[in-house]
This record gives C-alpha cells, sequence and structure tokens, in this order.
C-alpha cells in the first residue's frame, strides 16, 4: 500500500502506471474517455472556433475530412492544432500524463508544500481476472489498512466506544469526468466491492480520505486566474406540485442547454440517492425541499457551478499561480476543496487534482457571473 503523504517513489504503487487505454467505459456501458470518441464537436471547440473568428482568427476545420474534432486556428504565421477543445500543440505528455495520474499529481504536490488528501494507491496486476488470480485478497486485505488507516479517532470522551469509522472517497487513478468515483464508504468490504466490481473499467485505483468544504475549480491561462467557481453536485428543489421525475427532467434540459457535455443520468447512484431521501421519482417534493441526484459535484453529470470570482480571497491568485509554476501548460485548472473561499487558502484548502487539459466551458454559463475563456485562450496561444 502506498501513502500519498509519504511515499515518494511513484513506482512503488504500480509497475504499469495508472490506464491510458481510452477504451475503458462506464458504469453503463458508454466510452467514458472523450479521446475515443468521433464525430462529435465539442462545446470547448465550439466556443473557440465562434471566439476565433470574432478576433479574426482563421479556422481550418478538419473534422468532415479525418472524422475527429481536430481544428487548426491560423494567425499570421502561427499555427495552432486543437484536438476537442482542449489538446493543444503546447501540452507537453510530460504534464498530461502527470496530472492524469491523480496519485502521481497528489506526490508532487504534496512534495512542493501543498496540502493534499492522504490517501493509498492499488493495481490489479491483470485485467480481467485470470484464474488462480490472488488479486481479490489482496484487495481486501488493502482495503482494511486503507480504512483502518484513513479512520477517525475514537472520541475522547468516550473511549469506551468503537471508533467511529470516517467515510473515504475511492476513485480510479487515471479517471476522467468522475467515473466510478464512490463517496461515503465506511467499510473496508464496501470500498473492496466498490473496485473489484469495477476492475475491468480501471486497474488502479485511490482511497482516501473523504475532505469536507466547498467543491473549488479555479482556472488559469498564463498563470494568471481568470475564473474561480463553486461546483454544486445535481439537485432540484421541490415546488410542492410537481412530480420529481419532472424536475428532474427539467433541470436534465437546462444543464443540458447550456453545455451538451453536462449530462445528468439517472442511474443506481440517483435511485440509491433517493431512496436514503426516502423519495421515488413519482413522488412530490414539498415546496422548497432540495432533493439531491448526485453525490459529487461533477459539471459533466448535471451538477452546476456558482461564480466566485470576486468574492474570492486574494491570496488565493499567487497561490494557484505557484501550483501552475509546477506544470509546463499555458491552460491549467486546480479542483480543491475549501472550508471558505472568501478566506485564505492557507486556511483548510485541499487540492484534489490539476488539470492541464481541463474543461472550462462550465464558466461561460456560471451562476452569479460568465466568462469568455475561449477568448482568452486563444489571446494566449497567439499572444495576442
Amino acid at each position: 500500500m502506498t501513502d500519498a503523504g509519504s511515499e515518494r517513489d511513484v513506482r512503488a504503487t504500480t509497475d504499469a502506471g495508472p490506464e491510458r487505454d481510452a477504451r475503458a467505459t462506464t458504469d453503463t456501458g458508454s466510452v467514458s474517455d472523450a479521446r475515443a470518441t468521433t464525430d462529435v464537436r465539442h462545446a470547448r471547440q465550439l466556443h473557440l472556433m465562434r471566439a476565433a473568428s470574432a478576433l479574426g482568427i482563421t479556422v481550418h476545420d478538419r473534422m468532415p475530412e479525418l472524422g475527429v474534432d481536430l481544428v487548426i486556428y491560423r494567425h499570421g504565421a502561427k499555427s495552432v492544432p486543437v484536438l476537442e477543445g482542449r489538446y493543444d500543440h503546447e501540452l507537453r505528455a510530460r504534464d498530461f500524463f502527470l496530472t492524469e495520474d491523480k496519485h502521481a499529481t497528489k506526490l508532487l504536490l504534496s512534495e512542493a508544500g501543498f496540502t493534499t488528501p492522504r490517501g493509498f494507491a492499488f493495481a490489479f496486476t491483470d485485467t480481467p481476472a485470470s484464474e488462480g488470480d490472488d488479486d481479490l485478497p489482496r484487495l481486501t486485505a488493502f482495503a482494511t489498512e486503507a480504512v483502518a488507516a484513513l479512520s477517525a479517532n475514537p472520541a475522547a470522551d468516550a473511549p469506551a466506544l468503537a471508533p467511529a469509522l470516517a467515510p473515504v472517497v475511492v476513485k480510479p487513478r487515471a479517471g476522467m469526468r468522475g467515473d466510478a468515483v464512490r463517496m461515503d464508504l465506511v467499510t473496508a468490504a464496501a470500498v473492496a466491492e466498490h473496485i473489484a466490481d469495477r476492475r475491468h473499467l480501471f486497474r488502479s485505483w485511490i482511497v482516501e480520505e473523504q475532505v469536507d468544504g466547498k467543491d473549488l475549480r479555479l482556472q488559469l491561462v498564463d498563470g494568471e486566474l481568470v475564473a474561480a467557481c463553486v461546483r454544486e453536485p445535481a439537485s432540484v428543489t421541490g415546488d410542492g406540485c410537481t412530480r420529481l421525475a419532472e424536475l428532474v427532467e427539467t433541470h436534465r434540459t437546462a444543464v443540458a442547454a447550456a453545455n451538451p457535455d453536462n449530462r445528468l443520468v439517472v442511474d443506481t447512484e440517483t435511485q440509491d440517492l433517493l431512496a436514503a431521501q426516502g423519495l421515488g421519482l413519482d413522488d412530490v417534493p414539498a415546496a422548497g425541499r432540495a432533493v439531491r441526484l448526485k453525490r459529487t459535484a461533477n459539471l459533466a453529470k448535471g451538477g452546476v457551478g456558482v461564480d466566485v470570482t470576486e468574492s474570492l480571497h486574494a491570496d488565493f491568485a499567487p497561490w494557484a499561480a505557484s501550483v501552475a509554476d509546477l506544470f509546463g501548460t499555458r491552460i491549467l485548472a486546480i479542483d480543491a476543496l475549501c472550508a471558505k473561499p472568501h478566506g485564505p487558502p492557507t486556511t483548510g484548502t485541499t487540492i484534489l487534482e490539476v488539470n492541464t487539459a481541463p474543461e472550462w466551458v462550465h464558466h461561460t454559463f456560471s451562476r452569479n457571473r460568465t466568462h469568455d475563456i475561449a477568448t482568452r485562450v486563444l489571446r494566449s496561444w497567439f499572444d495576442l
């Protein structure tokens, strides 16, 4: 078992590292990695194409002939090829694969003095399971050790009580879009079961402490903090007369209209959450009652972004820039949990991950304030 807080050698967790295979699928069987899709125009690319036209930048769309979302932007003597609106000519393999590996990213951040969740990494030796496979006993032992290590201490004033187990988060080491992420697990059996059931999707996994706080996304361009939003999990509010199924459909339509990549699906996670709240899709929530539909604040699964750029504490700008200095890319985003976005980042801010090919479209329709990130990105590429 490898602890991100103490282990310095990423190779100690797995010889092969995290998945690089774009064929990984979600629990429902759909392709989880956009790099594997064809004939799909991504929202990021559409925003870039529109902004380029406004800036007088030539747009050469290669999608009709190649079948992939590739656009070449030209201005003067410079050309910038961009795949899916996020993979550009300056994105180095080192930075992309480092940040795609969540465990390696945490090691780098921890060594640089930033706070990250305590966690442990596990990798299967074979995928899928082979005959005589000894990975499942090893997984059980790993889950037991990880949950015990991350558990809360027993209450000081009640030594006779059994220790309360702190909830943990289980996630793929190199997952995207929140695929296969599960929160609020408190037993080793639940952790092992979640991982074992999805070993055909991801070979390498992380179990880490569940940190409370607001889900903060910081967007940087050329080391400058240009936008910040708090991400909220998909939810609806009852009005006392509308069925929950209709409220969910209204929310699904609204978020998809703003960003086609934001897809709310009523799946097992949603059904379990509704059951825990004593509700079904045919029920009518009381007026003002908030009904949670997803555990995580994922903006690809029905979540919403609330802009906090203007209220964000001023110290976040240099703090975020120092994170960006660890990576050699112009476009970067930081995902963090913090107690108070209006407070300094040095008190209660935990970095979850860093994205060197980030999704930024949500800043163009976030509540409170919107941002033209596409124009900022193009100006950066062409030094305008």
